[in-house]
Parts: structure tokens; sequence; C-alpha cells
């Protein structure tokens, strides 16, 4: 685990130890931390090093969306308010029926890297949520959260225009292919979204994975994706087949995906979003 002060009263975990990156801002009478991971130890890490650090208490966990990677870690802040939009909570009730099953999880367990780092896992779900956005007020410090969609229908940013520091969530993977193949992913809303975060006063960008930023990788980011989308609607409308499309689309040079089938499956599903 290594900590990164992002600036004054901002703190991340970017180095991929916590599987999908997680934050703390820490305000003038309280901690907000957003997303918590997929290790538990180290969460539990964090937030009691950031508590020691600041003589501060975490009173709010923000969840950017339902992805295990992001809320695995969710039960080292059961004392806390747990707050994420009402499609991400769905979501994640869903998941925890169908998908994060005993079995599912204990194969989980097993594949993982850190044999350690799901140990004792308790599914924790959100406690309050908010339609499409949320303001958190401390003094005259301010915490923003807005559901705009794009990565999943519930993806949401958080943002503290006093501290000028944004957490994107998987709406933003720095310097690799995103996973776009979720059944709820849109690659219209995602560009919106992208462009949303552009137009704010914002000095550092954190990803759901990858390291903290400028505006440069989200810039080149929205110059892949809309010439993805450009190409496949021109394609479309010349009635050029979806395996001709997706054979060239793939071929737009970007960087590659983290693991081999996201792509295939992420320009899938954005045909599939431009073709309905």
């Amino acid at each position: 685990m290594s900590i990164e002060k992002v600036r004054d009263n901002v703190y991340a975990i970017t180095d991929g130890s916590t599987a999908g990156n997680v934050t703390a801002y820490v305000l003038p009478s309280q901690i907000v931390f957003v997303d918590s991971g997929m290790n538990i130890p180290i969460m539990k890490k964090f937030r009691a090093h950031i508590e020691e650090k600041t003589g501060k208490k975490a009173t709010t966990l923000f969840l950017t969306h339902e992805h295990g990677d992001h809320v695995f870690g969710n039960q080292i802040f059961e004392d806390c308010e747990i707050i994420t939009s009402k499609i991400t909570l769905e979501a994640m009730i869903h998941s925890k029926e169908h998908n994060w099953t005993p079995e599912n999880l204990e194969e989980w367990k097993k594949n993982s890297e850190d044999p350690a780092a799901l140990e004792g896992l308790k599914i924790v779900l959100a406690n309050k949520t908010f339609e499409d956005e949320y303001v958190l007020a401390d003094g005259d410090v301010k915490v923003i959260v807005k559901r705009t969609g794009g990565h999943t229908e519930g993806s949401s940013y958080v943002y503290c225009p006093n501290y000028k520091v944004l957490f994107a969530g998987d709406n933003l993977f720095n310097h690799s292919f995103p996973w776009g193949g979720n059944p709820t992913s849109n690659p219209i809303k995602w560009i919106e979204a992208i462009e949303e975060y552009l137009s704010l006063d914002v000095e550092h960008y954190i990803p759901g994975h990858g390291s903290t930023s400028d505006r440069e990788p989200l810039e080149e980011f929205l110059t892949y994706l809309n010439k993805v989308i450009t190409f496949m609607k021109e394609m479309m409308a010349e009635e050029i087949t979806e395996e001709e499309i997706l054979e060239q689309a793939d071929k737009i040079e970007y960087y590659p995906p983290r693991r081999e089938e996201w792509k295939a499956l992420t320009l899938k599903k954005w045909y599939d979003v431009l073709s309905n």
C-alpha cells in the first residue's frame, strides 16, 4: 500500500493494491472516503492512517458505482453513511442476489493475487441514496456527487471544488483501455461525462484505475471515444456489416486493455447502443 498525498487534505491509493482506486477528502470536521476497493486489510489501514494523521473521524463513504473492486471494502465503513445513487444501490442488490453468491466469492478469493484481500468479506450495501446529485457541506467546503452514467448507468463522480480534485471512478481508466461491456454502459453518456469533468475547475483527476493526472488523459480518452463513435455511426449509415465495423473499430489506436477480452466486448456494447 502506498498512500498518495494528492494535495493538502486529499489522499488516495492508486497503486493497484486496492484493485479499484480509493480516496479520502479531509474536510474541516470530518473525513469523506470515496469507494472502498477490494482489499479489506488495506482499506482498514488506510482509514486508520488518515484518521490518526488528521485527528478526525470518517463519517461518509461515497460509492461511484457497483462493481466489486470498488465496494468490497464497504464493511470497514459500516459505522458511516454509505451513500450512492439509487440506480447503483439497485445494481448492488441485484449483484448480491445473483452474482455475489458464496460460491462465486470463494472462487474470487482463491484467484486473488493476495489471498488475504477478501478474508472475512461481508457484503455491505449503501444505506443512503440520491437520484442524480448529492451535496455534502462542511463549513465552507463542499463535496458534490453527481450521477452521469457512462461506464454504468449509475456511474457518478465525486468533486470537491474547494480542493479542485475530482474522483472519476471507472469513467476514467488512465492510460489503459476502459471496461465498457457492462449491460448499462453507454458511450454517448460517457462522452458527456468526460466533457463535464473537463468543464469543471479541476487540477487533479483521480481515475478508477491508473494514476492521478491533470487534464491530458481525459482529453486523450475523449478524442478516442469520439473517433470510435463517429466511425461506427458513419459505417452504419453506409450499411456496413456489424462484423466489419467491429473489425475496423478495433484498429483505431489507443492503449491496450488490462484484459484482452475487454476491448472486443466493449466495442460490441458500444455498437449495440448506437445501433438501437
